[in-house]
């Protein structure tokens, strides 16, 4: 029996999204020797720990804006629709690039 794909079926995917990114692409490249691990301790004072609405994670931000730089992209809403549909963009931002990305209607003056 032939079967039909429906709206409400999601696709299937088995392997990992970053076996997608050729090692060559220049987000892969910079993603080898990027080390952002001392930025949050660096930045952990500028967030209050006890009001507002959560922050971005400063490295996810740091990445971003770098990806932005590196691909020609200086519109941030721009930015953040690559962001949901390039996995390479994804694979950069973090560390699992299956994760969700930013909401683009979250932070409408930052990043999105």
């Amino acid at each position: 029996m032939q079967g039909s794909r429906g709206a409400e079926q999601l696709e299937f995917f088995i392997g990992s999204l970053r076996g997608l990114i050729p090692d060559g692409h220049v987000l892969a490249r910079v993603d080898r020797v990027l080390d952002l691990s001392w930025l949050r301790a660096e930045v952990t004072d500028l967030y209050c720990p006890d009001n507002g609405r959560p922050g971005i994670d400063p490295e996810v931000a740091v990445r971003l804006m770098l990806a932005g730089f590196l691909l020609g992209i200086v519109h941030d809403r721009k930015l953040m629709r690559e962001a949901h549909v390039n996995v390479a963009i994804r694979g950069f931002r973090s560390r699992r690039p299956s994760a969700r990305s930013l909401e683009p209607d979250a932070y409408p003056s930052t990043l999105g």
